[in-house]
């Protein structure tokens, strides 16, 4: 009997033992939804991505409350029990974002080589440090906002209701219905574009990651779900995401006021962009409702940016510049360790979007496509 030997992977390829993104093991299955229940929460959503560029006329990030499931053992085969049609779905929570593949949908387009392993690889490359920094973070936030960084999916029964475009992705390197918050998802998109010259020109002269983290708290403020009502983990996770969403815009908007004088744009976003995700997800703290005045406060006078290169410690914002804003509640547990992710899309109500055309080409070269969801399994050891 001769051994069979498996074919061997192209060399954009990560090794297997890498594959997938970690699993919050402490997630376990918390009930069960109808799937009329399942698809009603998908069909409130918002714009939280509109296009900027040409290449982005036709994709977009809409934010949803997605509700989730966690993979397959069956890495893809359904069983028979698994096939049998039943008229629940059992689920592990909810979470507010989008899917990865409609967040690698609005970054393609440009007609880069290998553009899709580029847009991967890129994405990845942002999400890493958020990841690294969860697995310090304590707190009921802690568990809400890991579910936008794991491997849980849009439950099947709602990915109809996911009408924007999708990228296609390779199942070895992702999958495209898994949970992005929509936090991460928007800190990641802007830190894919501002590596673009012309793009982060743009960006910084219009102010836009502030006004999009902005909008998108607003909206998340004022959420209401028209078609269903919503059980108290789900306005947990949303309250979750709204207090990353405002630490990110005061540190965003602290930012631009710090290196005022910069006068290189990619820089200046680069920076914008280290501040507001250390603050949305801040590493060592216990964060939640009764922590959020005291990062808040933390980020007004820079404390929370001890660590982050470039920080000036002389310069310091007037208290004004930055307002403190009372924020909602929340609840819960512990998190994390490895496999494979996946991403969600949003709610309606959109914001106005101005659109430039630029037919700016990127300097970058092409980059391997190794799997998204893999380099992030080490990052998470169980808390």
């Amino acid at each position: 009997m001769p051994k069979v030997v498996p074919p061997t992977p192209p060399v954009t390829c990560v090794p297997p033992g890498v594959v997938g993104a970690p699993l919050i093991l402490n997630l376990a299955k918390t009930g069960e939804l109808t799937r009329a229940e399942v698809r009603a929460a998908g069909c409130d959503r918002f714009l939280a991505l509109g296009p900027f560029f040409e290449y982005q006329q036709t994709a977009a990030v809409y934010v949803r409350r997605l509700v989730l499931t966690l993979p397959n053992l069956t890495s893809g085969k359904r069983t028979r029990d698994i096939a049998k049609a039943h008229s629940g779905v059992t689920v592990c929570g909810s979470a507010f974002g989008a899917p990865l593949g409609a967040v690698c949908a609005y970054l393609e387009g440009r007609g880069l080589p290998a553009e899709k392993a580029y847009v991967l690889r890129s994405v990845r490359t942002q999400l890493l440090p958020l990841a690294e920094a969860l697995k310090t973070i304590s707190g009921g936030d802690a568990v809400f906002l890991s579910r936008g960084l794991a491997s849980c999916r849009v439950a099947g029964a709602q990915r109809d209701c996911i009408t924007e475009p999708l990228a296609k992705i390779d199942s070895k390197y992702g999958n495209v219905y898994t949970c992005i918050g929509a936090t991460a998802a928007i800190l990641t998109c802007f830190g894919v574009m501002s590596a673009v010259q012309a793009h982060a020109q743009h960006l910084i002269a219009d102010d836009s990651l502030v006004k999009t983290l902005r909008c998108a708290m607003e909206q998340l403020q004022h959420w209401r779900s028209s078609s269903v009502s919503m059980p108290e983990e789900a306005w947990g996770a949303l309250a979750a995401e709204r207090r990353a969403l405002r630490r990110a815009v005061d540190a965003a908007r602290l930012a631009s006021y710090v290196y005022q004088d910069e006068q290189q744009p990619m820089l200046m976003l680069t920076r914008q962009l280290a501040w507001a995700k250390e603050a949305a997800f801040p590493s060592n703290r216990h964060v939640d409702e009764t922590t959020q005045r005291a990062l808040l406060r933390e980020i007004e006078t820079q404390a929370l940016f001890h660590s982050t290169d470039g920080w000036e410690p002389g310069r310091t914002l007037p208290t004004q510049v930055v307002e403190t804003v009372p924020l909602s509640q929340i609840g819960e547990d512990r998190l994390l360790t490895k496999r494979r992710r996946k991403s969600d899309a949003a709610s309606d109500a959109s914001s106005s979007w101005v659109t430039l055309s630029s037919n700016a080409s990127s300097n970058f070269t092409s980059v391997s496509g190794g799997s998204l969801e893999g380099e992030l399994i080490g990052r998470f050891g169980g808390l």
